[in-house]
C-alpha cells in the first residue's frame, strides 16, 4: 500500500495532466486566550484584516493560498511564485526558489538579540517533541482521518539565577486525511500532491529553520518540532493548539480590567487556543480571478513587499466624524 501511495504522488508531482482538476480546502479559525487577554488578541486580529480565511485552490499549473491580507500564487510550471499583498494593493514576482532567503532577508535583526546576554539565554533553551498517533479516527467532510498527539516542551534556563526555568506546553491534536484516501479521494489527492511539492521544492522547513537561525541558539531548540509539524504530507482537516505558559498568567493578573473586579485568572489554563477545522473541501471549478493579480495592484520588488509585510501591523485609521448639524 505505501509502494502505490508514493507511486499515486509521484504521478500527480510530474503529470501535469494530474494537476488540471480543480481543487479547494478552505478552514475556518478560532483564536482565544485568557479572559484578560482576549481584548489584546482581538486588536492583533482586527489589525491583520477582517478576512480570516485561510485557503488553498487549485486550478491548471497552478495553486494559489490565502493567509488574511497575504496571497500566493504557485506556477509549478514556471517555478515561480506571486506574492500579493491586499493591505497595500502591491505583488511581486520571483523564483520560488528565492522565496525563503528573500522573505528571511526582510525580517529586521533586533538589536537586543545580538547581546551577549540575549545570545546566552537563547543558547540554553531546550525543547523536547512527543508525537503519537490516538488511535482516534472520525470522517471529516466525508474523508477518514487520523488524529496525531504531537506535545512540545520548551525550557529556556536563566544564567546565574536560582529562580526556575521559564517554561512553555504547546499541545497539538491534529487530524490527517488516512494515507489510503489520497488514492480514494481525487480533491485529497490534489491536495496531498501540492502539500509534498511544498516539502520538497518550496521546503518550509528550511525557511522556518533559517528564521529560528536567526535567534542564536534558537535552531537547536526548534528544528525538533519544525521537523515533527511539516514530516507529514498529507491534508490537514482539523487542528487544536494549545499553548501554557506560567509567564502568561503573570501578565494577565497585571493587565488593566474592565469594571470594578479583575477577572480571575486560572494559571492551569493554556495562554492560548487556536483551532483550525475544515469548512469548505472541493473539487468545483476554481475561478480563473482568484489565480490573477487584480488589475489595480502595483508591482514592486520583492524585498520592498516583504519589507513592509513584516512591519507591526498599522492599525486602521477611525471612521470619520459625523458632520455637525447646522
Amino acid at each position: 500500500m505505501k509502494q502505490a501511495i508514493l507511486f499515486t504522488l509521484a504521478l500527480a508531482l510530474s503529470s501535469a495532466s494530474l494537476l488540471r482538476a480543480d481543487a479547494t480546502i478552505r478552514y475556518k479559525t478560532d483564536v482565544k486566550t485568557m479572559p484578560a487577554l482576549q481584548p489584546l488578541i482581538d486588536k492583533l486580529l482586527k489589525t491583520q484584516g477582517s478576512d480570516s480565511e485561510v485557503s488553498v485552490r487549485m486550478k491548471g499549473s497552478k495553486a494559489v493560498t490565502t493567509s488574511r491580507n497575504i496571497v500566493q500564487i504557485f506556477d509549478f510550471d514556471k517555478q515561480e511564485v506571486t506574492v500579493i499583498d491586499r493591505s497595500r494593493k502591491t505583488y511581486a514576482v520571483l523564483p520560488v526558489s528565492k522565496l525563503a532567503d528573500t522573505l528571511t532577508a526582510a525580517i529586521p535583526h533586533p538589536a537586543s538579540s545580538q547581546t551577549p546576554a540575549a545570545q546566552q539565554i537563547m543558547s540554553s533553551v531546550t525543547s523536547k517533541v512527543d508525537s503519537r498517533l490516538t488511535g482516534q479516527t472520525a470522517v471529516i467532510q466525508g474523508v477518514q482521518a487520523e488524529e496525531r498527539e504531537v506535545t512540545i516542551n520548551l525550557e529556556m534556563p536563566i544564567p546565574n539565577s536560582t529562580q526556575p526555568a521559564p517554561t512553555m506546553k504547546i499541545v497539538m491534536h491534529v487530524w490527517n486525511a488516512k494515507a489510503g484516501e489520497a488514492l480514494n479521494v481525487p480533491v485529497i489527492r490534489e491536495l496531498t500532491a501540492y502539500n509534498a511539492w511544498q516539502r520538497y521544492v518550496l521546503s518550509p522547513t528550511a525557511m522556518l529553520q533559517k528564521m529560528a537561525g536567526m535567534m542564536p541558539g534558537a535552531a537547536a531548540a526548534l528544528n525538533p518540532m519544525i521537523d515533527e509539524m511539516t514530516k507529514n504530507p498529507s491534508v490537514i482537516l482539523r487542528m487544536d493548539l494549545a499553548i501554557y505558559t506560567p509567564l502568561a498568567a503573570m501578565l494577565a493578573r497585571k493587565m488593566p480590567q474592565a469594571g470594578s473586579a479583575a477577572q480571575p485568572v486560572d494559571a492551569d489554563a493554556p495562554f492560548l487556543e487556536f483551532t483550525q477545522d475544515v469548512a469548505e473541501l472541493s473539487n468545483a471549478p476554481v475561478d480563473t480571478a482568484l489565480l490573477e493579480v487584480p488589475k489595480d495592484y502595483t508591482a514592486v520588488p520583492a524585498a520592498t513587499l516583504f519589507s513592509a509585510l513584516v512591519q507591526p501591523p498599522v492599525p486602521p485609521p477611525p471612521p470619520p466624524a459625523a458632520p455637525s448639524p447646522k
